[in-house]
């Protein structure tokens, strides 16, 4: 079996969190070949290289718009020989192979959230492609399913694949080195991370507005928080401005590598999850780094963790709740370590590379013989036991 994999650089899952899924499943497949074709420009190979995806075809489109490129995907298709299916990553490519590859099987991967447009366009593209070669739209939580079926897309045709990750790319003997990065001086001072995909999503007023009034009241005991923010978050420059309004300038650092959650974590003591994106890969990441989290009780962050089982959660939208929630944690060194470890345990057993694996060659299996699809289901437990009541 051959497979194609496509994903452009305009689309939101364009993002080190998605090309490391991606890499997972790459040379580990038995019997099957796989080859990449990166639609974009060298920011995107530069990511999937970062990310663990070698040896991709880069080519470029114009006006950044995927469809657009299907000529020259086309004529790469013929020198490299048939394909058996194409894995699409991103709506944008699923439309190019919509339109150049009519008579192929295709998987769509999501990640994160879709706009509504681009799901109304997913809608047509599912009924078009089902009459072509088929269509299997893979999302990786039940929340990001119930918005597709919410929008019309077919049931038929989406399925849960829960994902995986690789818990070897988390460095936890970096955290010294990270921590004097960023200029860390001791292990009474603790940081924030976000947990959110894409990593811009993700609003740093909600966040700072927590940490910086635990920071007032776990001040008192000698500790004080700091927040990671990268470059392009939500809300960045409003947040620099009321931290240096209330003499907190330090408490914020600025890092572009959040995108990368794998290589700043183990230098966090706490990651948030908040807001509608925080439910992805990246909370995944959180725990297998071993951090404690705290987050909104959404439907997309309840389906991965649960409260006082492996994170502690507190109403959205509720700042007071998210600061008495952030400094009982930092007060309370036995629940931190009880959270994360149970997080840990979780993410170790059903988000493993090897399941992912697995479960993606069996879906490959399926739609290239045109059987019907079934997932091979996980375990509920923790956070997953909410999904199931969905």
């Amino acid at each position: 079996m051959r497979v194609l994999h496509l994903i452009d650089a305009a689309s939101s899952q364009s993002r080190p969190t998605t090309l490391a899924l991606m890499a997972n499943s790459l040379g580990r497949l038995g019997g099957v070949e796989q080859a990449v074709v990166l639609l974009g420009g060298r920011p995107l190979a530069d990511a999937a290289r970062a990310a663990g995806v070698g040896g991709a075809q880069v080519i470029g489109v114009p006006f950044g718009r995927a469809v657009l490129g299907w000529p020259a995907v086309r004529r790469y298709v013929r020198g490299a020989g048939p394909f058996d299916l194409i894995h699409c990553w991103s709506v944008g490519a699923l439309s190019l192979a919509a339109l150049a590859f009519r008579g192929l099987p295709k998987v769509l991967t999501l990640t994160t959230p879709v706009s509504e447009r681009a799901t109304a366009w997913l809608r047509v593209l599912s009924c078009e492609s089902a009459a072509a070669g088929g269509l299997v739209v893979l999302p990786i939580s039940a929340t990001l399913r119930r918005a597709l079926l919410s929008a019309g897309v077919a049931e038929a045709v989406v399925h849960v694949l829960r994902p995986g990750i690789d818990l070897g790319r988390v460095g936890h003997s970096q955290r010294a080195a990270i921590r004097k990065g960023w200029g860390v001086e001791s292990e009474s001072q603790r940081v924030a991370a976000i947990a959110c995909d894409p990593v811009e999503r993700g609003d740093a007023l909600a966040a700072a507005m927590g940490v910086l009034v635990a920071n007032e009241i776990t001040s008192a005991a000698g500790r004080s928080l700091r927040l990671l923010l990268h470059p392009q978050q939500l809300n960045r420059v409003r947040v620099r401005g009321i931290a240096r309004n209330i003499d907190k300038a330090g408490a914020i650092i600025d890092e572009p590598r959040v995108a990368e959650p794998w290589s700043v974590l183990p230098g966090c003591d706490l990651v948030l999850a908040l807001g509608p994106y925080a439910g992805g890969l990246s909370l995944l990441w959180a725990m297998a780094a071993n951090v404690p989290i705290v987050g909104e009780a959404s439907y997309a962050v309840s389906e991965i963790v649960e409260d006082r089982h492996s994170a502690l959660l507190v109403k959205e939208s509720s700042p007071k709740q998210l600061a008495k929630r952030i400094t009982q944690l930092v007060d309370d060194p036995r629940l931190a370590w009880r959270l994360r470890d149970t997080a840990r345990h979780e993410a170790y057993s059903f988000f493993s590379r090897q399941r992912y694996c697995q479960s993606l060659q069996a879906v490959y299996g399926q739609v290239v013989a045109g059987e019907p699809i079934s997932v091979p289901a996980v375990e509920a437990t923790g956070g997953l036991r909410f999904a199931g009541r969905a």
